[in-house]
């Protein structure tokens, strides 16, 4: 069974979601609509509503969750680097059912036949 790495799928996911953004917003910008330089609701709408908080809420979650992202690329370099210089457990095969299992453990984790 293969095994899905959420932290990839997740990443890339708000990759494709930033270049599509920026790429409607470039598209905006070449005179097919858009929001314009002030950003929609900036003149009327619900940038002076009484909910206008709403909007500002939204507006610094895209810098917020770029700073986020970061952040957490960061650890996972600083953790991916830590593990690399960690030397890898010895294996010995199991009697029983010939899958392989770490040199210390007394009993195979596949079988349950106590290890040699």
């Amino acid at each position: 069974m293969k095994r899905v790495n959420w932290t990839v799928v997740g990443i890339f996911s708000i990759v494709v979601l930033l270049v599509f953004l920026a790429g409607v917003s470039l598209l905006g910008g070449l005179g097919y609509g858009g929001w314009g330089m002030m950003g929609p609701g900036m003149m009327g709408g619900w940038g002076f509503s009484p909910f206008g908080w709403i909007g500002m809420i939204f507006m610094w979650l895209i810098p917020i969750s770029l700073v986020v992202l970061v952040g957490f690329g960061i650890a996972w370099l600083v953790r991916a680097i830590g593990n690399a210089g960690r030397p890898i457990a010895a294996t010995r095969p199991c009697p029983n059912c010939g899958r392989s299992s770490q040199a210390d453990w007394r009993n195979c984790p596949f079988c349950g036949q106590a290890l040699p």
